[in-house]
C-alpha cells in the first residue's frame, strides 16, 4: 500500500485521485481548501485522510509536513490549481494573474521542498505534477492566455529543474498532461479517464523518466 498526497482534491481531478487511490486500497492524504464543504472528497470510501490546505499559505503547507515528518510519501502529487478565466491581450487582470502564480506555481514549488524528506523516504520517491499543454511553448499557435500559460511553463521548468536537482536522492519528478478533462464545459476527456490514464503513467515511470513531460495516454510533449 502506497502513500499518496494530492493537493486540490476539493472537486475535479484532486477529488478522483483520492477516489481512485483509496478504492484501489492506497493510503491518501487528500488536501482541501474547505473539507467541511467539500462532499467529493469525504464521501469517498478507504484509507482517506482530508486536511485543510491552501497551497498560497506557505506556513499551512510546513504546518502540515511537521504533522507528517515521520511519514513516507509515496506519491506527491501536486494538482491543485487554477485554471479560468484568461483575459484577453489588452484585459489582463493583474491580481488574478498573481494569484494564479501563487497557485500553479510557487505553492507546488514550496509542497516539493516541505515534502522532499518524506518522499525521499519512501519507496516510490515520486513527484508529479500536473501541468498542461497550454505551458508548451513549442505548441502555442493560439495566444492569449497569458496567465495560465505562463504559470505552467514557470511549472515545467520547475519540475525540470527539481529533476536535475534530486536526481541523486533517485527521485522521480514528471510533468503530467491531463488532457481536456470534464472539469468544464466543453471537457473533451472523462475525469475518471483522465485520471486512470496519468495513473498509469506514474505507475510505469521509471527514475530514467524523471524530467519527462507527457500527457495521460503516455506521449511525451515539447517543452
Amino acid at each position: 500500500m502506497a502513500t499518496i498526497l494530492v493537493t486540490g482534491c476539493d472537486t475535479g481531478l484532486g477529488a478522483e485521485f483520492a477516489r481512485q487511490y483509496a478504492k484501489d486500497g492506497h493510503r491518501v492524504i487528500a488536501t482541501c481548501l474547505d473539507p467541511a464543504a467539500d462532499k467529493e472528497t469525504s464521501a469517498t470510501t478507504g484509507n482517506i485522510e482530508v486536511e485543510k490546505l491552501d497551497v498560497t499559505d506557505h506556513a499551512a503547507i510546513e504546518a502540515l509536513s511537521r504533522r507528517l515528518k515521520h511519514d513516507e510519501i509515496d506519491i506527491l502529487l501536486n494538482n491543485a490549481g487554477i485554471g479560468r478565466p484568461h483575459p484577453p491581450f489588452g484585459e489582463t487582470d493583474y491580481v488574478l494573474w498573481q494569484r494564479i502564480l501563487q497557485t500553479n506555481l510557487i505553492g507546488p514549488m514550496k509542497m516539493a521542498e516541505c515534502f522532499v524528506e518524506q518522499v525521499g523516504r519512501s519507496e516510490l520517491k515520486m513527484m508529479a505534477f500536473v501541468s498542461s499543454r497550454m505551458g508548451s511553448i513549442a505548441l502555442n499557435n493560439s495566444g492569449g492566455s497569458y496567465a495560465y500559460r505562463s504559470s505552467k511553463a514557470g511549472l515545467n521548468m520547475i519540475v525540470k529543474t527539481l529533476a536535475v536537482d534530486l536526481a541523486p536522492r533517485h527521485i522521480c519528478v514528471l510533468a503530467l498532461h491531463p488532457g481536456w478533462a470534464a472539469t468544464e464545459p466543453g471537457g473533451r476527456v472523462a475525469v475518471a479517464e483522465s485520471v486512470a490514464g496519468m495513473r498509469g503513467v506514474m505507475q510505469r515511470a521509471g527514475r530514467h523518466h524523471t524530467g519527462s513531460f507527457v500527457t495521460y495516454h503516455d506521449q511525451p510533449l515539447p517543452w
